[in-house]
């Protein structure tokens, strides 16, 4: 697949995909993990309930950029969350690298190859997300911005 600048696929007219269906490659892409991570879970939506380790996808906000090809020919971005749980605490920032790495096999950048691209500083480092606890604890995680062409 040849790149029109330095994040993104290029746009091709012979392949049109809907957001639909480019949410659900996203996540089929990112399927071979749940080999690589014990336990873990790829769900193809966002996930407000999580079990960790956990992986969702959800558009990003902007969500959607004119691509220059015309009417329905758009730039899309999707958020890819990683969330792990604290009770390990070493444990967990073990798995959360692991996905960070794009030379691990658990690699979430080298997972989405010819299916979207992580954008520029599309990385973030870790977090701690509060709300999702669905007991007293947190989950700590991180997450990409990527990109693709419909």
């Amino acid at each position: 697949m040849s790149y029109s600048h330095a994040y993104a696929p290029a746009f091709d007219a012979s392949t049109s995909w809907s957001l639909v269906d480019r949410q659900a490659a996203i996540a089929d892409a990112l399927r071979p993990l749940e080999d690589e991570i014990d336990g873990l879970q790829v769900y193809g939506f966002l996930n407000a309930n999580p079990t960790p380790p956990s992986l969702d996808i959800y558009p990003s906000d902007p969500f959607q950029t004119g691509a220059g090809y015309g009417v329905g020919e758009s730039e899309v971005f999707f958020t890819i969350r990683a969330r792990v749980s604290t009770a390990d605490q070493e444990g967990g920032q073990k798995q959360l690298l692991r996905m960070l790495d794009p030379r691990d096999t658990a690699s979430v950048e080298a997972a989405l190859a010819g299916v979207a691209a992580v954008v520029p500083e599309g990385v973030s480092g870790f977090r701690e997300y509060l709300e999702e606890a669905s007991t007293n604890s947190r989950l700590l995680g991180c997450e990409w911005r990527v990109s693709a062409f419909l």
